[in-house]
């Protein structure tokens, strides 16, 4: 059988396997992370003195590679299914979360903050290096006004690459993780398996 038919032939079953789109939505038509964890210490990293505010690293993995599959038009809740469900440590978590991805706001913008200025200080060095090779391509020796030319295309390059590329990738970071920021939290009683 062909590559090409075979990729075809294999695409098709992933479809009959699929439910529907693939997600499951809530009444406000938010799409569902659902965690099951058991017990609330399963939710909070270890390492927390006094209380639930850091959330584990084990979760805000699964809460990120469960969100990077649901697309970006879609609001999110996040069904955590755990013994003894209260209202109390409902709050307990909303905040742990909040706080957690607010960090991580924090972290892209000043990682875009850093990403433009960079990439400001490529491109002026790019159009420094380019004015500088138009007034000086026949006045030196060829070698030497071509590693000139180099120069300016390489910093114009990756001035306007991290300008408009880089930075855009870290744009949909800040929405990904304000998204999770406020989400809806639920919490159910768990039901083993």
């Amino acid at each position: 059988m062909p590559k090409a038919s075979r990729i075809k032939s294999l695409k098709n079953k992933l479809k009959e396997i699929e439910d529907g789109d693939g997600f499951v939505c809530d009444d406000q038509g938010r799409d569902i992370i659902n965690v099951g964890a058991e017990n609330y210490d399963d939710i909070f990293s270890p390492y927390c003195y006094k209380g639930g505010d850091t959330l584990s690293s084990s979760l805000v993995e699964y809460l990120n590679q469960r969100s990077n599959v649901i697309p970006l038009e879609y609001d999110l809740t996040i069904k955590f299914h755990v013994k003894d469900a209260n209202v109390e440590k409902k709050k307990e978590i909303q905040s742990a979360i909040k706080e957690n991805y607010e960090s991580a706001i924090y972290g892209v913008d000043q990682r875009m903050h850093r990403t433009t200025i960079f990439s400001l200080w490529f491109i002026l060095l790019g159009i420094i290096f380019a004015t500088f090779y138009i007034l000086t391509y026949d006045k030196w020796h060829i070698a030497i006004t071509y590693i000139i030319d180099l120069l300016a295309w390489v910093f114009l390059w990756e001035g306007i690459d991290a300008f408009y590329l880089d930075r855009r990738m870290m744009k949909l970071d800040k929405i990904k993780a304000l998204r999770l920021a406020t989400a809806n939290i639920e919490i159910v009683e768990f039901e083993p398996y």
